[in-house]
């Protein structure tokens, strides 16, 4: 059968468009690296010394809201593909694909705006990534960061309990280093100007926000020498990481949900004349 005019110009059309895609898609490429470098070292503070800190929170939330809109973009695209296609058979086809790999884009990022807003399980995480040290005295003070690596967690408190009267001071790393000898020096320089004072009823004391830092857990035990305190350092989520990253998850599952919704009339349609099933 020979080939229609219409056939050729549908075929010169579907090529075009997928070159404009894949051309798109290569700029937004680099521009994510562009981004990425922008948002972790110039405005996120990232650096390999004295220790590696590397915030990818922020440029997580940047990369997720970048793939939505090629995840857009792409919808636009696939209805070109199935106006141009040749055949009704081949618009069934990308309909049907289209469909199935939507209705899995928005199962995934269904459960991970469920993670990422359902308290009882972030919470729950969260605890498990808690850390427990012991606060003796005569031995190196133990000490944490404010945040780890990645910033995808950040440490907001530490509760400390202790069976008999004790002192505990919280100290960056700056202070703890130049003082560290000095338990006088350490008690005026220290952060948790109130509580400091640990029974068994035990404290809580607030870590400081923002930023990279060290800090230590001092023990002062004039008052019952030889008693050791327990620190839990409690640890939660980064909030630029669950808030902004569930609305996006969110996003991306709606978005996806309506895309499968509009294409299966369309994939009904070009069904019957179809060779695929």
């Amino acid at each position: 059968m020979p080939v229609s005019g219409k056939v050729l110009e549908d075929s010169i059309r579907l090529s075009r468009i997928r070159r404009i895609k894949l051309t798109l898609y290569a700029v937004q490429a680099v521009m994510l690296v562009a981004l990425g470098f922008l948002v972790i070292f110039a405005m996120g503070g990232a650096r390999m010394t004295p220790s590696l800190y590397v915030p990818v929170d922020s440029f997580i939330v940047v990369m997720v809201l970048l793939l939505l809109i090629i995840c857009l973009e792409s919808f636009f695209f696939r209805i070109l593909e199935i106006r141009f296609a040749r055949s009704s058979s081949a618009r069934h086809l990308m309909a049907k694909n289209s469909i199935k790999r939507a209705i899995l884009i928005a199962i995934v990022t269904g459960g991970l705006a469920i993670v990422l807003t359902f308290q009882p399980v972030l919470g729950g995480l969260e605890s498990a990534a808690s850390d427990t040290v012991i606060v003796s005295p005569g031995v190196v003070p133990p000490d944490f960061y404010s945040s780890d690596i990645f910033a995808l967690s950040r440490v907001f408190e530490v509760e400390v309990t202790a069976p008999e009267v004790i002192q505990v001071y919280l100290l960056d790393d700056e202070i703890y280093q130049s003082n560290r000898d000095n338990l006088s020096a350490l008690y005026t320089f220290r952060l948790n100007k109130a509580n400091y004072v640990v029974d068994s009823t035990g404290i809580t004391i607030d870590v400081p926000q923002g930023g990279y830092t060290r800090y230590h857990l001092v023990l002062n035990d004039m008052d019952n020498p030889g008693t050791s305190a327990t620190a839990i350092i409690q640890k939660s989520a980064s909030p630029i990481f669950t808030g902004l990253g569930s609305l996006l998850m969110i996003s991306f599952a709606v978005a996806n949900g309506a895309w499968a919704a509009y294409l299966m009339p369309i994939e009904r349609k070009y069904s019957v004349g179809s060779i695929y099933r």
